[in-house]
């Protein structure tokens, strides 16, 4: 079977720009977030808005750009919050990439899709911890932490989930176009016909 070989065009300067503005914007938004984190202005309702960004980011963006962000997203959320360093980037990484290829294969961009999506990973990353830090070596605490800490801040997540959502689909809109998986399948066409540039 014969496929066809796309080719790429080198990116202008102005786009060039755009992807290294859009980029830093959500650099910034990203330590906003660890700041916000780390400084606990919200007490025991501390959100965790570092695990949001990337999600909200990997709604937005392609595989491999929301995985790598998720993983520095994720390294921030373990400074902030004293975790072991890493384990929560373990964990983000898959839920991010499943946000990515959801988002661009099966569902719409929308703040309903990225809500529940968010929400889910939030469960799944916070579970995780919850499970290899408490459950399996037996701590007492664990219900002082699952209801008096990660409840209230899990609560506070989501309530302001929907504001980054706006500031990163702000940020994308204006920036860059959202991606689409047209080119990609284009790449497997069959060809009927000799082309010069045609791999077996």
């Amino acid at each position: 079977m014969k496929f066809r070989i796309i080719s790429r065009t080198a990116m202008t300067r102005k786009e060039i720009f755009m992807s290294v503005t859009k980029w830093v914007l959500y650099s910034l938004v990203l330590a906003l977030s660890y700041t916000i984190q780390v400084t606990m202005p919200f007490t025991v309702w501390q959100p965790y808005l570092t695990l949001t960004v990337a999600v909200s980011v990997s709604f937005f963006e392609n595989e491999l750009s929301g995985v790598v962000f998720a993983a520095f997203a994720g390294m921030m959320h373990d400074l902030a919050m004293g975790s072991l360093f890493g384990f929560t980037s373990i964990w983000l990484m898959p839920c991010c990439l499943f946000v990515t290829l959801f988002a661009v294969n099966l569902i719409h961009r929308n703040i309903l899709n990225f809500l529940w999506m968010n929400f889910s990973a939030l469960i799944i990353v916070e579970a995780a911890e919850l499970l290899f830090k408490y459950v399996i070596w037996r701590n007492p605490d664990i219900n002082v932490v699952l209801l008096d800490y990660v409840l209230p801040a899990m609560i506070s997540t989501v309530l302001l989930s929907t504001p980054i959502y706006l500031l990163i689909r702000l940020i994308n809109r204006k920036l860059g176009a959202e991606n689409t998986t047209e080119d990609i399948l284009t790449a497997f066409e069959d060809a009927e016909d000799s082309d010069d540039n045609v791999r077996y």
